[in-house]
């Protein structure tokens, strides 16, 4: 019989954290998780400072951006959790040999700590913030094709919960952020030192040199069918204008879909596009790290710009420079990450029913792998062999050069090993 998850979520969403006092007061608002902290604490009296200097933390790493307060709760969560449930002592107390054992549980976490798909970690219930029974520290990701092909023909949705690890990209995360963690402890003088960094340079999990995957991106023929669809979807319904906006912009100025969306510290609005002394145009965005950068806009892109412009114009005769740059058909303010890579979704299911009708099998098995970030790989990918490396990172927010090169040069394993096949013997 499969052990039952027994412990609660710790810490809401960046909107409802930010938003919340600090100290015990925060606690009074989820009932749950105060009872759950409460029993621990009659075994570690720690436990209590444990949470308090973990939730001080957060609050510091939560004026940064939503992602990295994300990344940095997740990591954190999962430590305190194991801490006092499976050590079964305060994180203050933890030597290397127990942290060590952590990393090994991380890596491979058992079954009844892995869910099978993202869940919110507190619903409203009677006004109260209550446990969410169907949040897991951790989640399974189970390959797009593998979960179409499993709804298409009516069967579960395969179970890969057991045996369950993480990659070598998640571990190096959960090292740096648990190096920061204890080195906000022993700041406060709450830790005596920060054993990470002497665990991670003994890690098995961490290979030095790893191999460089292959860039996930939609061929030239998958973007052609992808385009064409968006476009005679709008051609036909100008409600699917905003879907062939979306579609061009996330592709020609490989956008991440965030920098499209609505966040609580940035509105995309029209006048974000704005044009210099000598006629260039340029769109302003709040990228990665709080970072806001202009990228170039290509003159290919000005009709899909001035069509879904026209389009907004007409619903509503007030539209201007302020007004929301991808509007909601229903409601007001932006669109969310969430609802923008669903509507790029649509655009990928009518690209993939036009290449299976057409005879492009295989091409049209390969879209259902493809997601939302794949526009921004396509379009540095087709761009990459004829603008500067220098010019590339800065439109793509890199912090340097090495990166583009690294993701979108060294790393394009299909075109590598296509000019190797001509190597003579």
């Amino acid at each position: 019989m499969s052990k039952a998850f027994k412990a609660t979520p710790l810490f809401d969403a960046h909107k409802t954290f930010v938003r919340l006092p600090m100290g015990p007061a925060m606690l009074d608002e989820y009932p749950d998780s105060k009872q759950f902290i409460d029993n621990i604490a009659l075994a570690i009296p720690d436990a209590t400072q444990d949470f308090f200097y973990t939730q001080s933390f957060l609050k510091s790493y939560s004026r940064k951006s939503e992602a990295t307060y994300r990344g940095y709760r997740n990591e954190v969560e999962r430590l305190l959790l194991w801490s006092w449930t499976v050590a079964q002592k305060s994180v203050i107390t933890l030597k290397r040999p127990d942290l060590e054992a952590y990393f090994d549980f991380v890596h491979s976490p058992p079954a009844h700590w892995v869910g099978m798909s993202v869940a919110d970690r507190f619903k409203i219930i009677g006004g109260e913030s209550r446990q969410n029974k169907n949040w897991r520290p951790f989640v399974v990701k189970i390959a797009k094709q593998d979960r179409k092909n499993a709804l298409d023909s009516g069967l579960a949705i395969p179970n890969s919960t057991d045996g369950h690890s993480l990659s070598h990209e998640a571990m190096k995360i959960c090292y740096s952020a648990l190096s920061c963690f204890y080195d906000y402890l022993t700041d406060e003088g709450y830790a005596f030192g920060n054993p990470i960094p002497a665990i991670r340079k003994q890690s098995p999990f961490l290979i030095k040199g790893a191999t460089s995957k292959s860039i996930k991106r939609l061929s030239d023929l998958q973007w052609d069918y992808v385009l064409d669809c968006a476009n005679s979807a709008a051609d036909k319904d100008s409600d699917h204008e905003r879907t062939l906006f979306i579609i061009a912009m996330l592709k020609t100025l490989y956008l991440r879909v965030s920098e499209l969306s609505d966040r609580s510290n940035w509105q995309p609005v029209w006048k974000h596009f704005w044009q210099d002394s000598d006629g260039n145009n340029w769109l302003k965005v709040l990228g990665k790290g709080n970072k806001i950068r202009d990228i170039s806009v290509p003159n290919s892109l000005g009709p899909y710009i001035r069509r879904y412009e026209s389009y907004r114009q007409s619903l509503s005769p007030s539209f201007g420079l302020n007004a929301t740059l991808v509007a909601k058909n229903r409601g007001v303010g932006g669109m969310t990450s969430r609802q923008l890579r669903r509507i790029v979704q649509q655009a990928f299911d009518l690209a993939y029913e036009k290449m299976r009708s057409e005879g492009f099998i295989d091409e049209a098995l390969a879209l259902r792998e493809a997601t939302t970030h794949w526009l921004r790989h396509t379009g540095a990918s087709q761009d990459i062999a004829t603008r500067p490396l220098k010019h590339m990172a800065d439109d793509l927010g890199h912090a340097s050069m090495g990166t583009t090169d690294q993701v979108y040069i060294q790393s394009d394993m299909k075109e590598r090993a296509r000019t190797g096949k001509e190597r003579e013997v």
